[in-house]
């Protein structure tokens, strides 16, 4: 019981994997494996994959809900007897990564009364046991083999409506849970194979919606009760021995694989720093969140120091942020695992500061949740991206953060055409741009690097679910971050209301003041969040002349500000509301692009010539390169980097001049440690000290003083209206101004980072290599 008490405040520390589980004894676990040959190996393996997946088709095929069947917004999971992941599922890994939390909660608070037996499930969304927020809602259901708990299938599925002071959930006035969609710590809902009528009613009570909640809930019953199925009849035809056996080889295997993949990168910090705006709706703040990744022999240790306290309904609980972790370590380190995600998180560590944003105690506002846990994603992605680029091999498995590293909630609620009340998200930003990566551009709306499944409703499916009318949907150009790869570009998209007298909206978008997705080394940060509401404009009478607007622009109207926590925005008949979403960062100094690589972006209409221009300083006139142009505009952007600094000068009095060695020589009396990608070098003088260098001209970047890369380089700092596509002036929310950082190599003027932050912020140190072994 003492478990229970500390994370129902909030806590972690009963809930380490590895930990041993207090278990009422009348419970027995199957725990007996024996080993199996590669052949049947092979087969139980994939086995049991498809089975994860069959358990989500079946939800597509019985959910009535179009974040199930259109953006497939939910989880699958299996999980051993005692709560270790025997497989992520492919869907949304936000979800995936909290389960095995409710498992370990309900078997060490739900093991003696009312009990665990064949036939039961539990029902869950408390984010101080195990969810991202309380929209997320888990079923969990124990799989028996006799009277032995064998192991556990699971979903977790995205709720249209289960209560709360705004219809849909996300609540963005909220100062504390109790004015949230209710919190269920896991409770029995089917027993013996039985819905509980009793607790269902409770369940669909804070619906404004019930019939739809009841539907996606036979739809989750659905799916657990197919993917139970299947393991019996696994269990039957192969015997649990065999079939424990291939789930603790596919876990250990799957460590073993990390653990040798972790090994091969030099020890190291490295960090990342975002920040989320805007409290509650009348707040002007902006608070910092940060998280730090340790190397260290074959283990990661994610910690968030530098995080913000908790503050108003900007936060997360620890398995948000957990969660939110595990969604980029899966596609960056497990995408060839099948999403094992179990062996993997034995060889990781999480070290919460309680009281933060990302780890809130309760009764903290949760349910706007998801933005804190897509930006954490969103850090560590860009965190992993600076670790593998420490390896030649791993760096092609690196890339920048993608689009939808926040998600702009824009909550539509009233009647729908049919008279009936309806409460949605527009699902469309699920089309994120993908991040960059080491060897080639990201993907323009390829979607989700948490979700490879992710889709977004075709439109006519969502003017067929909701009372809107698309004006268009498009990409958005310029978005993705400018480098030496493009990072993807994101999307927009306009409508007005149709079939219904108004709309009205409720808005919890982190992301539209800080662009959140960051580019990496060197690369520049992609497009923030945006949403526009023009009233009374002429758009009824371009209908009337056949005309179809296709931006904002081409209406008559009164712009109308629209702030990033807002609730009681209300869209009538003239009126036209816009929305656009984040884009994926670059990769790489843009002036490393290829000219004629900005020119097919420009004759695509990827990239306008303005911004070709300003960005990659390559000058596109008529259609054609400018190449003499390119090159003396590119020289004065150079120039500007530089602005006036020297080469720095190293402990001992060792200067490196432009145009020197691109690696260490003998007379340097240093040794190399790592190289980052083709951008830094680290070496270790005789004093032992590890100082950067830039790779391509061998100038120091460290200093006597400081040897981080940042140290010693060129800085510049431009306000992020002028920097960043599309961001709009902080001020028009926020007190605190914001700039984008850029570090240059003093002496070849080359970018090697980005970094956004408040005037006053230190550079962050992102990059720390350990002394160590010199590496061969």
């Amino acid at each position: 019981m003492a478990a229970a008490t500390t994370l129902w405040d909030g806590a972690w520390d009963s809930y380490i994997p590895g930990d041993t589980l207090t278990i009422d004894p009348r419970l027995e676990l199957h725990t007996r494996s024996a080993d199996v040959d590669p052949f049947l190996f092979e087969i139980l393996k994939h086995n049991l994959w498809q089975i994860n997946d069959e358990h989500g088709v079946t939800i597509l095929k019985v959910s009535g809900s179009p974040i199930a069947n259109t953006a497939e917004d939910f989880a699958t999971t299996i999980l051993t007897e005692d709560a270790e992941f025997v497989f992520f599922g492919p869907r949304n890994q936000l979800q995936s990564g909290t389960m095995d939390l409710q498992v370990k909660w309900i078997l060490e608070n739900r093991s003696g009364r009312p009990g665990i037996h064949p036939g039961d499930m539990f029902i869950g969304n408390d984010p101080w046991i195990g969810a991202t927020h309380q929209q997320d809602v888990a079923l969990l259901a124990p799989v028996f083999h006799g009277d032995e708990l064998f192991c556990w299938v699971g979903n977790a599925l995205h709720q249209y409506d289960i209560g709360g002071s705004t219809p849909g959930g996300f609540c963005p006035d909220a100062t504390d849970t109790f004015m949230e969609p209710i919190a269920i710590p896991p409770l029995k809902i089917v027993a013996g194979g039985e819905l509980k009528n009793d607790v269902e009613d409770v369940y669909l009570r804070h619906s404004r919606m019930p019939q739809l909640l009841a539907l996606d809930l036979r739809a989750q019953v659905a799916g657990n009760k197919v993917a139970a199925g299947r393991v019996r009849e696994l269990l039957e035809r192969y015997g649990p021995e065999v079939v424990k056996g291939v789930m603790r080889k596919i876990i250990g295997d799957a460590e073993r694989a990390f653990a040798s993949r972790i090994e091969q990168l030099p020890d190291q910090i490295v960090r990342g720093r975002s920040y989320l705006e805007v409290a509650l709706p009348g707040d002007r703040g902006i608070y910092p969140v940060q998280l730090q990744l340790e190397k260290h022999g074959s283990r990661l240790i994610f910690s968030m120091d530098g995080t913000a306290p908790q503050v108003g309904a900007l936060s997360i609980g620890f398995s948000g942020w957990r969660s939110g972790i595990l969604s980029s370590v899966n596609p960056v380190l497990c995408h060839d695992l099948l999403y094992a995600a179990g062996g993997p998180l034995r060889r990781i560590d999480f070290c919460p500061t309680a009281g933060t944003i990302f780890c809130a105690t309760r009764p903290a506002a949760a349910s706007m949740g998801q933005g804190a846990c897509l930006l954490a994603g969103a850090l560590a992605t860009g965190a992993l991206a600076r670790l593998l680029c420490t390896d030649e091999t791993l760096a092609r498995e690196a890339f920048a953060p993608g689009g939808v590293s926040t998600f702009p909630i824009d909550s539509l609620i009233g009647l729908n055409q049919w008279g009936q009340p309806y409460a949605t998200v527009m699902l469309d930003p699920m089309l994120g741009g993908t991040g960059a990566f080491t060897f080639r551009d990201g993907i323009d709306t390829g979607g989700c690097w948490w979700d490879p499944r992710s889709t977004a409703p075709n439109v006519e499916e969502s003017e067929h679910y909701f009372p809107i009318l698309y004006l268009y949907r498009r990409e958005w150009e310029n978005s993705g971050g400018a480098g030496r790869f493009r990072g993807g570009n994101s999307g927009r998209l306009a409508f007005v209301a149709h079939g219904t007298e108004q709309i009205e909206h409720s808005t919890a978008a982190p992301g539209t003041v800080v662009p959140t997705s960051e580019g990496a080394l060197g690369g520049m940060p992609a497009a923030p969040s945006r949403l526009r509401f023009v009233k009374n404009t002429d758009v009824r009478a371009q209908f009337a002349r056949q005309v179809m607007p296709e931006d904002l622009g081409d209406l008559d109207g009164e712009p109308v500000f629209v702030g990033s926590k807002q609730r009681g925005i209300v869209q009538r008949d003239a009126d036209v509301m816009e929305l656009a979403w984040c884009a994926g960062g670059g990769l790489g100094d843009p002036f490393d692009r290829a000219p004629e690589a900005v020119l097919r972006d420009v004759l695509r209409g990827a990239v306008t010539s303005g911004w070709a221009q300003d960005v990659y300083g390559v000058v596109v006139r008529d259609g054609a390169l400018d190449a003499e142009a390119t090159d003396a505009r590119r020289a004065a952007l150079r120039d500007r980097r530089r602005d006036g600094r020297k080469p720095p000068v190293l402990d001992g009095g060792h200067v490196r001049r432009p145009g020197g060695p691109d690696r260490p020589t003998p007379e340097d009396g240093a040794t190399p440690v790592a190289r980052v990608w083709d951008v830094l070098e680290y070496v270790r003088g005789a004093n032992g000290r590890v100082d950067a260098r830039c790779q391509r001209c061998g100038t120091a970047l460290s200093t006597a003083d400081d040897p981080s890369y940042k140290a010693g380089a060129a800085v510049t700092a431009r306000p992020i209206a002028e920097a960043v596509p599309y961001a709009q002036d902080p001020a028009r929310e926020v007190d605190d101004e914001l700039v984008l950082r850029e570090f240059s190599c003093p002496g070849c003027a080359r970018l090697v980072a980005t970094e956004i932050a408040r005037p006053g912020d230190e550079g962050l140190v992102d990059i720390e290599i350990r002394g160590g072994e010199p590496r061969p």
